[in-house]
């Protein structure tokens, strides 16, 4: 009996002494959270639709288009009246332009500069040339260009319509000049003239000035 009681008091014992202790869960391992990845350098690009380009404005009005013109057309007045090469360059090249006021121009110019120099290129205006009028113009101004001229040396031996033509061509010539001659001199006295319109008018009320 002793024993037995001995055995209870010191179960009852270590029941005592392990109640009072608490088990603490074991910590759950930490879960490691990513770092957020370093700021890049790099910028992001967005490929962006090609933008359009804006459409070419080269049309000209028709107040611009015939100011060009007669602008030409002046040069071409002015070039048939000079005798040297490049003059004639300039005339020849018109006989190709677009536009046909600019072309037939230039075949009145071909005709007052003279010389046998623009018969071939004449010839190759009109066999390229759609217009019937205007390769018959073309044709007529190579003959009239390959006309003899006053100046030629040896006998005449024109007929007299060749002389009318040749006559009537040095008239138009020399009648051209007179007129680009006057015009000049027209715009010389022109810029030369000081402007009186805007000189305010004599006042009747202001006394003479005493003379000296």
């Amino acid at each position: 009996m002793l024993l037995l009681a001995l055995l209870v008091l010191g179960a009852a014992l270590y029941l005592k002494q392990h109640s009072g202790q608490v088990a603490t869960p074991p910590a759950s391992p930490a879960i490691a959270t990513p770092a957020p990845p370093p700021p890049s350098n790099v910028v992001t690009r967005v490929a962006l639709p090609p933008a359009s380009a804006p459409a070419a404005t080269n049309t000209l009005t028709p107040e611009q288009r015939q100011a060009a013109i007669d602008a030409e057309t002046d040069r071409l007045q002015e070039w048939s009246m000079s005798d040297d090469p490049a003059s004639l360059s300039n005339i020849l090249a018109d006989l190709t332009s677009p536009e046909k006021e600019i072309r037939d121009a230039a075949i009145e110019a071909a005709k007052q500069f003279g010389g046998t120099n623009a018969i071939a290129a004449l010839k190759a205006a009109a066999a390229n040339a759609h217009d019937t009028e205007e390769q018959i113009a073309l044709l007529e101004a190579a003959q009239f260009l390959s006309l003899p001229s006053l100046s030629s040396s040896g006998p005449d031996t024109r007929t007299p319509e060749q002389i009318q033509a040749d006559a009537q061509r040095n008239d138009e010539k020399n009648a051209h000049r007179q007129a680009q001659r006057q015009k000049h001199i027209s715009n010389q006295n022109s810029q030369s003239t000081p402007d009186q319109s805007t000189a305010p008018p004599p006042d009747p009320n202001q006394p003479d000035a005493p003379d000296n």
